[in-house]
């Protein structure tokens, strides 16, 4: 009775290990490449505007976080350039340029089957740091607050959306979707909105027994 009751408490034990072990482990993605941003505005007379792309850098850092075998929290921190650019014409036509620099924190549910093609989605929270319009040679910097003599609002919430495929060697290449879904214009006869996509390549730094997984 005590040799069954001393094996079973064996297998036991061995079971419980090797669910362990075979529990995927949390890894960390950097990536860099560019963001194509638009703006989008609303006034109260019904008119609604969005700007021509503007290209800018894209990049920063996610943590992988795995909730099951094929599901994983990766929450990050990116900086994105966001913005337009604007073809005004009064007395001649100029390109007027908005440029927004944002630190953003996307709070992503990641999915990938067979650690190959994989989706991700979730809010994404932007804090901006800077900005400017330029026109020609002359340039404005943008402040940002909830004052009536702010420009934006500097807080913003989004939504955002990623497809990609990451190859055998943990390199990935990445196109993210984000859609600013608060208003930042302090003034309440117009609305102002970002939008942007963006196209990254990035390596995922996982542990050997994760990364040989990948590879099966």
């Amino acid at each position: 009775m005590k040799s069954n009751t001393l094996f079973l408490q064996i297998l036991f034990a061995g079971v419980i290990f090797s669910a362990q072990a075979q529990k995927p482990k949390p890894s960390f993605t950097v990536s860099a490449g560019i963001s194509s941003a638009m703006y989008f505005t609303d006034d109260d007379y019904g008119d609604s505007y969005s700007s021509d792309l503007h290209t800018g850098a894209y990049g920063g850092f996610t943590a992988r976080i795995p909730t099951g075998i094929h599901w994983a929290l990766e929450p990050g921190l990116f900086y994105v350039q966001k913005g337009g650019v604007e073809t005004v014409t009064d007395y001649q036509t100029v390109k007027v340029k908005t440029s927004l620099n944002y630190l953003e924190l996307p709070v992503n549910m990641y999915y990938s089957k067979r650690n190959r093609f994989f989706i991700t989605f979730g809010p994404a929270f932007g804090f901006a740091l800077s900005g400017q319009i330029k026109a020609e040679d002359e340039s404005v910097k943008l402040k940002f607050g909830s004052g009536a003599e702010d420009d934006l609002k500097s807080f913003e919430i989004g939504l955002n959306f990623t497809a990609g495929y990451q190859f055998k060697n943990n390199l990935f290449l990445a196109v993210s979707s984000g859609s600013g879904i608060s208003d930042l214009s302090n003034d309440d006869s117009y609305s102002f909105s970002n939008g942007y996509l963006g196209f990254r390549l990035g390596y995922v730094f996982a542990k050997k027994a994760e990364a040989n997984k990948s590879s099966e």
